[in-house]
């Protein structure tokens, strides 16, 4: 059922944005229930600069949510191919048979052939999924597609029927929901109660939203719900496209959206989606999460190898030169502060993100703009003793470096002082 639209509505480019929060707000529950989904092997392993991972490096990767605390995750595209939907029930397999806690999920059209495929691997593999199923919303979408809102009502109701005869959870995800008129949603939102729907995805797919929009959506959306008697659990997926997919994401957990999606080192298409492990460090940090930032180092270490991404220098918290600093003011005070025996104050007197919590230190460097402390830092985490006469050889050098001095030249110095 089609609606050939020749002329685009004035609906077309309506983005939540633009909508003002309503007020009162309604009670949020705590953003620390809120749990992170993983969609690195659906949305992540999407984007044009990724290498597609072997089965066994897939599994590996779902490892390391476990490993993690990554309490949820989308594994897969089934009604992609049969190698896809194998690929897909290997994966449900190895999870249960580990006893990994991870809730299942995999994504899928609101179209029998890609229901019928997730409702496979659950038989296949003997397991309880969740089927994400997707259709977009936006009134752009719609004008594209030549779709109407009847043929998307009808779509929800088959597909939600299909798996609840196949006890399969049914999650509802609206693409493209930031930019979808309240009047739209409004009739969706009322199929899905009618269908029993009790999980809703509201799609930033395009990167298009802001937090304030963001948060508009998301209070909207809980009220228009709550006000029917029928409240469900919210999940957000966010894009990269303007730089705002982390705090919007992070937005939506604290208005207690129950899972908040993300990719590791925020692989995706086109900017990328939000970045799982930048969440994950935010959510530890914020709300002390109960996730092994040790394994969450290793994950992003091992995805950038198998992925075939490089990690910049400057990514927060994972990458290389993130805990470095080479001013002379910001050396003093992690000299004074190593002085005075207190790990957590060195590690956060000039960092936000604690270097031991990733099983880092803090480096100092020792270049142009360095100063005698930072020289006095390094030979005393190097066992050398500190004396004016090293101190000025390697702060002359450092001074017409162009570089910062590394440790062989450093040592090469102290011997030709001694």
């Amino acid at each position: 059922m089609h609606a050939t639209q020749h002329t685009p509505s004035s609906d077309m480019w309506f983005n939540w944005n633009n909508v003002p929060v309503e007020e009162p707000e309604p009670p949020a529950p705590d953003a620390a229930d809120g749990i992170l989904f993983d969609e690195t092997l659906r949305d992540g392993i999407q984007a044009p600069n990724v290498r597609t991972p072997s089965i066994d490096e897939k599994l590996r990767i779902v490892d390391f949510m476990a490993e993690v605390g990554v309490g949820s995750a989308d594994l897969g595209f089934p009604g992609s191919g049969p190698a896809a939907a194998e690929q897909c029930a290997r994966i449900a397999r190895h999870i249960a048979d580990r006893g990994l806690p991870i809730a299942q999920g995999y994504a899928g059209r609101t179209h029998p052939a890609d229901i019928a495929a997730i409702c496979g691997v659950s038989q296949s593999a003997g397991v309880r999924v969740e089927a994400y199923a997707f259709i977009g919303v936006s009134p752009i979408r719609q004008y594209v597609e030549d779709w109407d809102l009847d043929m998307i009502k009808a779509n929800i109701v088959e597909s939600a029927d299909s798996c609840r005869r196949e006890d399969v959870e049914f999650v509802l995800v609206l693409e493209d929901t930031v930019r979808c008129t309240p009047e739209i949603l409004g009739q969706i939102y009322d199929v899905a109660i009618d269908c029993g729907v009790g999980r809703v995805t509201l799609c930033d797919t395009v990167g298009a939203a802001v937090p304030a929009g963001t948060a508009s959506l998301i209070r909207w959306t809980t009220r228009y719900f709550a006000d029917r008697g029928r409240p469900v659990g919210l999940d957000w997926h966010g894009h990269n496209d303007r730089g705002l997919a982390l705090a919007n994401s992070l937005t939506a957990l604290a208005l207690g959206c129950q899972r908040v999606h993300g990719t590791i080192l925020g692989v995706g298409e086109r900017a990328g989606n939000a970045s799982i492990d930048q969440l994950i460090v935010n959510h530890h940090l914020e709300d002390g999460s109960a996730y092994d930032l040790l394994a969450l180092r290793r994950y992003c270490d091992y995805a950038a190898d198998v992925l075939g991404v490089d990690i910049p220098d400057n990514y927060p918290a994972m990458g290389r030169d993130v805990f470095k600093t080479s001013a002379g003011v910001h050396a003093t005070a992690i000299l004074k502060a190593h002085e005075k025996g207190n790990q957590r104050v060195k590690d956060t007197v000039y960092s936000s993100v604690p270097a031991s919590s990733l099983g880092r230190a803090q480096e100092v460097l020792i270049d142009s703009s360095s100063g005698a402390n930072n020289i006095r830092y390094w030979l005393t985490m190097h066992g050398f003793p500190v004396e004016d006469s090293s101190i000025k050889r390697i702060l002359d050098t450092a001074k017409t470096s162009t570089t910062p001095l590394d440790d062989q030249q450093i040592r090469q110095m102290l011997a030709e002082v001694s």
